[in-house]
């Protein structure tokens, strides 16, 4: 329930700042610097759920019990991410190619709205910032829900932002050792997600 509220909290958060900027309230020193106040946010968060677990030994031992096993979440994650997004893109219209690279970025929208615009042009990167940025909203309110029925379901729909901005979500909503499993899945999806982009920009040329 809590960490529910939480969730419409941040999205009500989102929206506010959305009114705020559109209105022009905020003065300019706060819009120039407010990529470092989010960065300093995300470190703290991050931060907070590291001590956390830090501090059970235990969950270690556990998770690194599963061995090669880890790697199944994420590397699945992501191509199933980039699969159901390129026969959706191919539904709509676009080149199965351009519709895996845009959901291969799996949330993490500041690179995929930049990589696919280089290759597809600005309108597809367009496309790709909304995509995987509604996929980041969309994790932050159902990640709850999902971790009550599976803590990996939670975790594959967090993608790569499982490794920093719903990070503390998974924490507040499973375990420790859901937020340690997080943590690597999203760490490996972030690694891998140039490779996948590059890969299919070359396919596509």
């Amino acid at each position: 329930m809590v960490v529910a509220v939480a969730g419409a909290l941040a999205l009500l958060s989102f929206t506010v700042g959305v009114l705020l900027v559109q209105l022009k309230f905020l003065p300019k020193i706060v819009l120039n610097s407010a990529d470092v106040i989010g960065f300093a946010a995300l470190c703290w968060m991050v931060f907070v759920v590291g001590v956390m677990v830090g501090s059970q030994k235990e969950v270690w031992h556990k998770a690194f019990q599963e061995g090669w096993r880890l790697l199944l979440l994420p590397v699945g994650t992501l191509l199933l991410s980039a699969l159901t997004a390129g026969l959706v893109g191919k539904f709509l219209g676009m080149p199965i190619t351009v519709g895996a690279a845009i959901g291969s970025a799996c949330g993490w929208y500041s690179l995929s709205g930049v990589a696919v615009a280089k290759v597809w042009g600005a309108e597809i990167g367009l496309v790709a910032f909304a995509v995987n940025f509604l996929r980041e909203l969309l994790a932050f309110c159902l990640i709850p829900l999902l971790a009550k029925f599976s803590r990996l379901a939670a975790i594959a729909l967090c993608g790569a932002t499982a490794a920093d901005t719903t990070l503390p979500v998974i924490a507040k909503s499973t375990d420790p050792k859901g937020a340690l499993v997080g943590l690597i899945s999203g760490g490996l999806i972030t690694a891998l997600v140039p490779l996948v982009i590059a890969f299919l920009s070359w396919l596509a040329n």
